[in-house]
């Protein structure tokens, strides 16, 4: 939580100058807490000198009351910001007088006038206030109060304010016990004193609700800092954030000189969705203003450690079904004038179009939007520099930003930071300290007096690319739910419904959008398949019947076949012409696609793109030669495509860009579509070169396909091999067929070096040539895998010693892929061992996520049975079937299992075997996590357990210890220790077995620990009383098992046992 507001601090932005609090707690800060505490005895009638209680308290009382009741009348003259703090002042009075009055309310039987003095008193030269007192008066000084802000739960929020009035509560014990009547009063009088003041938290926090409700009612930034305001639906182009923040607004006179930039944000709301030029002209584009669906969103504080780039640290937080209220909420809070909020999304998700939209909403009365550009302002200059520039651009004058504030007559300025991903990529800076640098500059802003709200807005994946100031705010968008679709859809329908209707089409519908629901869900990608859709329906007369495959394939070609149509030049060329134009532009955006693929990245810059293309594609295809003679390569390959993200920077003088997918499933695909063409073009190569020797002189050149598949493998994106199988499996059978065969030959020469291949210059990512034959090889694998339905055997893929080279290549692809990849290749590639009359074979199949077993990753055979063994082979005399074992695929040990089908040894697979019995009893999971630091084997503390035996039992009790440890997440070890403990049990003291089993106890008793309990109670049966010794210490530690598992089932305890720990009533259970 940001530094929230003390109770003195509250005073003095409230003032109250002639209040004796005032005056006392002013007192205290001059001198200093400790001194003001030793010296208070001199103080007689001095203004700092204490007060008793009951004069504090009426104090306090009266200064809330005087507060809530001036800070809702006096509404008008104040800046935003003065106001803000106004109330954040005034929650802070209404925490600490909620409690007082119902401390004024609470009988107490002793009248505390000297509890301190009064005023006009002096203290005994040897007295001073209490600890109590002082703790107080310490508290109004120091003490933080919560305060509700819209990213924390209210709920949160009362409970921190309940744990305020806990303090108190024991601060006010303390003054109490120190008071001279307290050792007047009776034992009973004591505890209804110190009863009555442990019911005051929640009796406060109650009388905290009921005044913050009628503060409410008034202000309405307390409604949306707790999120109070009712839902009101789903809301269109954050028109809510401007109603509610209106309905705050003082209201000042007079026209603003900053209306012209409020104008042309405004403006913008009646402009197209998009202006991209792409949208065909039978479809008509929603307004802005119309169209932009408020999003769903997360909120939380970035905190030293904190992860706001990864899925799984949002996954921890609740998202804010309206960010209208959030918004609202958040500039009206103090911190937002000290810290950036950073709003994070994917490509489309609409983190440009909110800033638009919230610039054209804001209240004008009360708000400045300033909305910069970052793509269009130098990447090196200072925050202000750059929001200087982002005004020239967008005012067409030269105006400083101190001139620009001054006109703005009080109105509290919203600095839009739109792109920081941007600034980051096409740059390519470091700029690691730009949020801090934005909180500098709110600082010096607010040090002068014009203070400034600022908002960051970036791609989720580079957050963690930036520091984070302390009290940072991010803000994730979230996709659309199926109401925003269908909200958004409705808006669709609405502007054209009568333009499809006219070509026989019909809008399209909910149900047919959300088929493709990954896509459907992010605002841009929605109105793609709407556009898509309005072509010829493909979606709603097709619905879920269309596969991922063939969607991005239709809506890649729809888009491309429209650029090339509107061309004159093109229009009377036969479909199948245009089609191979199309084709052509598809080939040359995969070619995007495989230079960030090869580069292990999701983006490529301008200048690697005209690089690669210059390479493979030099000479393109041109769809309309005059108009892109003066664009680059690049251009030309991304240009006429929508769904390309461009992110461009100035930087050092010239503009850089970069591109990227705006859903990486797009790149994804493209690999696959272009792995499947060069597979089709190097087989009819292949078959050329087979019946005429002389062409090519009778030599198949792979280099394309070399090119494709030797910088990263394809197994590590999993959509890439979903796409590629979908791909496959629409193919004729002789077509696989014909695929089958050109990899085998190509798969066999593939860790050989081929001088005379073409494509040798392409080098997007420097690798060394064991890396690139391993990722070409393993690339190769799996399209064969893809191809064989019914799996391939090593034996069928290898000529001569074919398990001996498939062994081979298994070392070669852990050695030099990466970690990713090689995960990503062995959840691709399942293998399965076995052994025929031809001797050993692994059969390769696309990996199913069944069970793993071990037998299906060696072979055991008798000794002297086989004389071609291999690193498969176990000699073993062994009945096979004892020593099996199947776990979960995607657990550590099946992944372990799994993976000896690529390397085999048979060392490991006898150690695997040894171990058979102990994972059968603790089953797949190998280890147990013990925080950041620790680790245990469970397994492991068993066999320690069992090797240790012949050790004295009070050796072996620190070995227990991390056995129980561990018995939450194993609950199967719990059984086979508390065997081992109930034999160790007989020689033990019976103090040291009690410790064990109460350290056994971190789970609900079984039917092994009773047995334990019940050899101890027998063992002391009639050698004390119940109270003393052995006997005493069962009844105890069962005690303690029933108040720590009240529901569990001990009927297994020995009658006589249960009778003296519950006596004859039966323990519930």
């Amino acid at each position: 939580m940001s530094e929230s507001l003390t109770y003195v601090d509250a005073l003095r932005i409230l003032g109250d100058r002639q209040s004796r609090l005032v005056s006392l707690l002013d007192g205290v800060m001059s001198a200093g807490l400790a001194t003001w505490a030793a010296t208070a005895w001199t103080m007689g009638g001095d203004a700092s000198a204490p007060m008793n209680l009951f004069d504090l308290k009426d104090e306090v009382v009266r200064f809330g009351h005087e507060s809530m009741r001036r800070i809702s009348e006096r509404r008008n003259g104040l800046s935003r910001y003065d106001r803000t703090q106004r109330l954040a002042a005034a929650h802070a009075v209404l925490v600490v007088s909620s409690y007082f009055e119902t401390l004024d309310r609470t009988e107490l039987p002793l009248t505390p006038d000297r509890l301190a003095v009064a005023a006009g008193e002096r203290l005994a030269p040897d007295e001073s206030p209490s600890k109590g007192y002082v703790d107080l008066i310490d508290g109004l000084l120091s003490d933080r109060l919560p305060m509700p802000e819209p990213h924390v739960p209210y709920a949160r929020t009362r409970e921190a304010i309940e744990g305020v009035y806990d303090l108190m509560s024991r601060r006010l014990t303390t003054l109490l016990r120190a008071a001279p009547e307290w050792s007047a009063l009776a034992g009973r009088e004591r505890t209804r004193v110190l009863d009555a003041v442990r019911r005051m938290p929640p009796q406060a926090l109650s009388a905290y609700d009921d005044a913050f409700r009628r503060l409410a009612s008034d202000n309405r930034e307390f409604e949306v800092w707790a999120s109070f305001t009712e839902a009101s639906g789903l809301s269109a182009g954050l028109a809510e954030v401007g109603r509610l923040l209106g309905e705050m607004a003082g209201r000042q006179a007079g026209d603003r000189p900053r209306s012209h930039l409020i104008r042309a944000y405004r403006a913008a709301l009646a402009e197209p969705v998009v202006t991209t030029g792409h949208a065909p002209e039978w479809v008509s584009l929603p307004p802005l203003g119309e169209a932009y669906i408020s999003p769903r969103c997360k909120a939380a504080e970035v905190g030293p450690g904190d992860t706001p780039s990864g899925q799984e640290w949002w996954d921890a937080h609740e998202p804010v079904p309206y960010v209208e209220r959030f918004l609202a909420g958040y500039l009206t809070l103090p911190r937002a004038v000290r810290v950036p909020l950073v709003v994070l999304g994917e490509p489309g998700s609409g983190k440009s179009k909110l800033t638009e939209v919230l610039a054209a909403r804001l209240p004008e009365q009360d708000f400045l939007p300033i909305r910069v550009e970052l793509r269009d302002v130098e990447a090196e200059s200072l925050i202000q520099e750059q929001i200087e520039q982002a005004i020239f651009r967008q005012a067409g004058e030269r105006v400083s930003f101190q001139d620009l504030l001054d006109a703005a007559a009080g109105a509290l300025p919203v600095v839009m930071l739109d792109g920081f991903d941007e600034l980051l990529q096409a740059a390519g800076v470091n700029r690691y300290d730009y949020l801090e640098q934005v909180r500098d500059f709110q600082r010096r802003q607010l040090a002068l007096g014009r203070p400034v709200v600022v908002l960051v807005t970036s791609r989720t994946v580079v957050a963690d690319r930036v520091r984070y100031p302390a009290g940072s705010i991010a803000l994730q968008l979230q996709p659309f739910t199926d109401a925003q679709v269908r909200q958004w859809l409705e808006v669709w329908r609405r502007h054209n419904a009568d333009l499809l209707r006219a070509r026989d089409l019909r809008p399209l519908t909910p149900e047919a959008a959300l088929a493709h629901r990954e896509l459907a869900c992010q605002p841009l990608l929605l109105l793609m398949l709407a556009i898509f859709d309005a072509t010829e329906n493909a979606l709603v007369t097709r619905d879920a019947g269309l596969g991922q495959a063939e969607l991005y394939e239709a809506l890649l070609m729809d888009f491309a076949l429209r650029e090339i149509r509107k061309y004159p030049g093109n229009q009377s060329l036969s479909a199948s012409a245009q089609r191979k134009l199309a084709e052509n532009e598809l080939d040359r955006l995969a070619m995007v696609a495989l230079g960030m693929f090869a580069r292990g990245r999701q983006s490529i810059t301008d200048a690697e793109l005209d690089r690669d293309l210059a390479l493979l594609r030099p000479e393109p295809d041109a769809v309309d030669p005059g108009d892109e003679a003066a664009l680059s390569l690049a251009q030309r390959a991304i240009g006429r495509f929508f769904f390309i993200h461009r992110s461009e920077a100035h930087a050092r003088g010239h503009r850089t860009r970069t591109y990227e997918f705006l859903h990486t499933t797009f790149g994804e695909f493209l690999v696959a579509w272009l792995t499947n063409r060069t597979l089709g073009d190097l087989v009819a190569v292949h078959d050329l070169v087979r019946d005429r020797p002389t062409a090519a002189a009778g030599r198949l050149d792979d280099g394309f396909l070399f090119a494709v598949l030797s910088f990263a493998c394809v197994a590590e994106r999993a959509p890439v091999t979903d796409f590629l199988a979908a791909i496959f499996h629409g193919l004729p059978d002789e077509t696989r067929d014909g695929y089958r065969e050109l990899l085998l030959q190509v798969l066999d020469g593939a860790l050989y070096t081929h001088p005379s291949r073409s494509y040798a210059a392409y080098e997007p990512a420097r690798h060394p040539l064991t890396r690139r034959l391993a990722a070409y090889s393993a690339n190769l694998t799996v399209l064969l895998v893809l191809l064989s339905a019914e799996g391939i055997g090593v034996r069928a893929m290898f000529a001569g010693a074919a398990v001996e080279r498939w062994v081979e290549h298994g070392h070669l692809w852990k050695g030099q892929l990466t970690p990713s990849e090689w995960s990503g290749l062995v959840n691709t590639v399942r293998g399965r061992v076995s052994r025929g009359e031809v001797g050993v074979d692994v059969t390769l199949t696309r990996e199913d996520g069944s069970p793993a077993r071990l037998l299906e990753t060696f072979v055991i055979v008798p000794p002297g049975a086989v004389t071609d063994t291999t690193d498969y082979d176990v000699l073993l005399s062994h009945d096979p079937k004892t020593c099996d074992l199947a776990v979960p695929a995607s657990s550590y040990l099946g992944l372990s299992i799994r993976e000896l089908a690529f390397l085999p040894n048979w060392h490991t697979g006898m150690l695997l075997l040894q171990a058979v019995p102990y994972l059968r009893a603790m089953g797949e999971q190998l280890r147990w996590r013990r925080g950041e630091d620790g680790a245990i084997l469970p397994a492991y503390l068993l066999s320690l357990l069992d090797h240790t035996k012949e050790a004295p039992a009070w050796e072996r009790v620190e070995h227990y210890a991390p056995c129980f440890e561990a018995l939450p997440a194993f609950p199967a070890l719990g059984r086979l220790v508390l065997l081992r403990l109930r034999e160790d049990a007989r020689s033990l003291p019976v103090a040291t077995t009690v410790d064990l089993l109460r350290e056994a106890a971190c789970v609900p008793p079984s039917e092994a620990y009773l047995d334990i309990v019940n050899d101890l109670w027998a063992r002391h049966s009639g050698k004390t009383s119940p109270g003393i010794g052995g006997r005493g210490m069962v009844i105890a530690l069962v005690r303690a098992l029933r108040q720590k598992w009240p529901d569990a089932d001990l009927d297994g305890l020995a009658p006589g046992l249960r009778s003296a720990t519950f006596g004859k009533r039966r323990p519930e259970s």
